[in-house]
């Protein structure tokens, strides 16, 4: 019973891998037609990777060179950008140049027009100074004209005081500088300044010399007065005597009764010594009056005594009223000269101050004239000067204006050529762009392609991996049941197989021969 069960149990299995290997076997012959149909997509694939390759290699090449292209482009543009640069950096220094040329002609035509401003206000300042001059001018003719009358009347009054014809010997002693460059006019003004300050010096010299003569005859007048003044007073005191006396005679008169002659020589005697006390004894002796009163007197009578006495006291009267006349006289003209002398005085002061500011007025303006002469020079020097340089600025300026112009003109020249350059270089670059952007179109399309035949190809991979799996699960699955079935046969000593199996059951894991195809086509795959 044990080995019917065991046998059915054996049978039962052998028909179960049987079973099973039929399965496998349909499975298998079902998968074969899929792995040829994948085979030939794998083949597909690979060729058109192998053109995909061959393609992205000629493309990378191009895009290398392409890129060598773009990047001596980007060189040369980089170059022309420089260039351009340097040109414009040179076209601004240019210009700066230029700018700097034409601030310092702006500076110097301002320079010009100041020095025109300068030279408009040296011209009103010269025209100033002739209107001045013209004017100074009229003044020394006036002031010519008053030293002449000055002159004049300096030379009357030195006539008057005493001097006689000065003026030829003035001018004669005159002398005048011949250093000092001055017209006729002034040459005639400063020798009637000369001649005048002569003048006064000698109207001076000639008052003082008058004032000491009126000083001394002052003096002896004083003098004199004195003298005078002493003797009215004595006369006055001998009057009083006299009259004394004429009464003590007309008492003796009366007493004596005597003759005519004595009564008068008595008279006589006393007046005449009271006279010789006061020193009029020479009038008495000189008067004619007296000889004809002694002869009038000698035939008179002594009634006539009374009338001789009244006579005398009237020569008296009179020889002191002449005495007072005289002495009002020389008063007068004391006073006269002392107003003369003050005039003249006044009048020489006057004209000795006059003189000194003429003097110096004429110096002072000689030394503006000579200032101003100065001043003229070196103004029209400078005016000079600075023409020259303004000429020789003009021309230097000029000259670098037009140098500037004509490296302006280069520049832009050149840099026209270097922009037409440049243009065509960026269209160049633009073209080279486009066709390395197409490039990079089109190898993008093929890495895209690429990616997608290596999807594919993963894809197929993938799908071949499990088959493979499969495979391999069927043929552990056929190699347990080749197991399973060689121990049942060595059990049972089977003498024939009739399956197949048993070549596929002496090489142990060995694999089919469509897949042993399939599986290196992968490897080539994954190697490449």
């Amino acid at each position: 019973m044990e080995s019917v069960s065991v046998d059915g149990i054996e049978e039962e299995e052998e028909g179960n891998a049987r079973n099973e290997k039929s399965i496998a076997f349909a499975e298998f012959a079902e998968l074969e037609p899929r792995n040829d149909g994948l085979r030939a997509e794998i083949e597909n694939l690979r060729a058109e990777n192998d053109d995909l390759r061959s393609r992205s290699l000629g493309m990378e090449g191009d895009l290398v060179d392409l890129r060598n292209q773009r990047q001596e482009v980007v060189k040369r543009n980089g170059e022309l950008a420089r260039a351009v640069e340097e040109v414009t950096s040179e076209r601004d220094a240019l210009r700066d140049e230029l700018r700097e040329v034409e601030e310092r002609e702006s500076e110097l035509m301002s320079e010009k027009l100041d020095c025109k401003g300068k030279f408009e206000a040296c011209e009103d300042r010269v025209l100033g100074l002739v209107e001045e001059n013209g004017r100074r001018v009229r003044v020394f003719a006036e002031c010519l004209e008053c030293l002449r009358s000055s002159k004049g009347r300096l030379s009357k009054i030195v006539e008057r005081i005493g001097a006689v014809e000065l003026e030829n010997g003035v001018e004669e002693d005159v002398p005048i500088a011949e250093e000092l460059d001055l017209d006729d006019e002034l040459k005639g003004f400063l020798l009637e300044m000369k001649l005048v300050d002569n003048l006064a010096m000698s109207a001076e010299r000639k008052l003082m010399g008058y004032l000491e003569k009126m000083k001394k005859e002052k003096k002896e007048l004083e003098n004199s007065l004195v003298s005078l003044t002493e003797e009215n007073r004595d006369i006055n005191s001998l009057l009083r005597i006299a009259l004394v006396e004429k009464e003590l005679v007309e008492k003796e008169l009366n007493r004596l009764k005597g003759g005519g002659e004595s009564k008068r020589a008595a008279l006589l005697q006393i007046a005449g010594r009271g006279l010789q006390k006061v020193g009029f004894g020479f009038m008495m002796s000189s008067s004619p009056t007296s000889e004809s009163s002694d002869n009038v007197c000698s035939k008179s009578d002594s009634s006539e005594c009374e009338e001789d006495a009244v006579s005398l006291a009237s020569t008296v009267e009179k020889i002191m009223k002449n005495l007072r006349l005289e002495i009002t006289k020389l008063k007068r003209e004391l006073e006269d000269c002392r107003s003369d002398n003050e005039r003249l005085q006044s009048l020489t002061e006057k004209q000795a101050q006059e003189i000194a500011e003429c003097t110096s007025y004429m110096r002072e303006l000689e030394e503006r004239e000579n200032m101003l002469a100065q001043n003229v020079e070196q103004l029209m020097l400078e005016l000079t000067g600075a023409e020259e340089d303004i000429a020789r600025w003009r021309e230097a300026c000029e000259l670098e204006v037009e140098a500037g112009k004509n490296a302006i003109e280069e520049r832009d020249r050149e840099a026209s050529m270097l922009r037409k350059e440049l243009d065509r270089t960026k269209a160049s670059l633009d073209m080279m762009n486009n066709k390395l952007k197409l490039k990079e179109e089109l190898a993008a399309a093929a890495m895209a392609a690429q990616e997608a035949a290596d999807k594919s190809l993963r894809l197929a991979d993938t799908r071949a991996l499990m088959l493979r799996e499969r495979i391999e699960e069927l043929t552990r699955q056929l190699e347990e049941t080749d197991g399973k079935t060689e121990r049942q046969s060595s059990r049972r000593k089977v003498r024939h197989i009739c399956c197949p199996w048993g070549v596929l059951m002496s090489q142990k894991r060995r694999k089919v021969p469509e897949m042993e195809g399939l599986l290196p086509s992968r490897d080539s795959l994954h190697s490449s």
